[in-house]
């Protein structure tokens, strides 16, 4: 009885074994166990969102508080924009002239109930960019985190729907990330105007995250109602 005992106790053992290395991947972890540990992409938590404020307090470079929460109201876009606010179709757009590294710059945006400037189109991307300031570059709602570098060559939109990033007026044309200075430390785009006249002295480029620069903030009332 005792031999037939533990001989039963070593038959399960094995079972036990077997069926731990067929569902074992060549890493040695179960796939129940790493799909539990794997990070989620922040583009994926929102639905209008593709970055959120962890990506800005930490791949940004900036360790700075959340915004300031606003009391909630909902924004009626048929009514006129704030002083001091341009308007065009069905946004209002206001160009920051405080000098800001690119996660204040979005954190002030989002205190005024809008986001970093997302060109919808060409169009709007023209006409908004226009009222940058002279010789300055400023920060829009345009990044390409490094965890994301190695499976999409573009960077992406602030929120979507907006227009192939790759159509804009980069400094270097076809679109590539590394001749339009990105790396490591540059994954923020902002758009520079030239004085110029020349449509090809203005451009967009990659910076370091913490460097300071104008922005351009845009409010559209289906974003700004979504926040509360």
């Amino acid at each position: 009885m005792q031999f037939i005992f533990f001989g039963t106790l070593f038959s399960g053992l094995l079972l036990v074994c077997a069926v731990t290395n067929d569902i074992e991947d060549a890493s040695g972890e179960t796939p129940g166990i790493v799909s539990q540990i794997t990070e989620e992409q922040p583009h994926q938590r929102q639905k209008l969102y593709n970055w959120d404020y962890k990506d800005l307090g930490t791949i940004a470079f900036e360790d700075i508080p959340f915004p300031t929460l606003q009391p909630s109201q909902t924004i009626d876009q048929s009514e006129n924009c704030p002083e001091g606010w341009i308007r065009y179709s069905d946004s209002c757009y206001w160009v920051e002239t405080e000098l800001l590294g690119f996660a204040k710059a979005e954190r002030k945006c989002s205190e005024k109930q809008s986001t970093l400037f997302v060109a919808n189109s060409i169009d709007e991307w023209e006409a908004i960019r226009g009222h940058s300031k002279d010789s300055f570059s400023s920060w829009i709602g345009l990044v390409r985190f490094s965890h994301y570098e190695r499976s999409e060559q573009l960077p992406r939109w602030q929120t979507e729907g907006a227009v192939n990033p790759s159509k804009i007026n980069w400094l270097i044309k076809p679109y590539s990330p590394l001749v339009n200075g990105w790396s490591q430390l540059a994954n923020c785009a902002a758009s520079y105007k030239s004085p110029a006249s020349l449509e090809t002295a203005s451009y967009t480029y990659f910076y370091p995250c913490t460097y300071l620069f104008y922005s351009i903030c845009e409010r559209n009332s289906t974003i700004a109602n979504s926040l509360h």
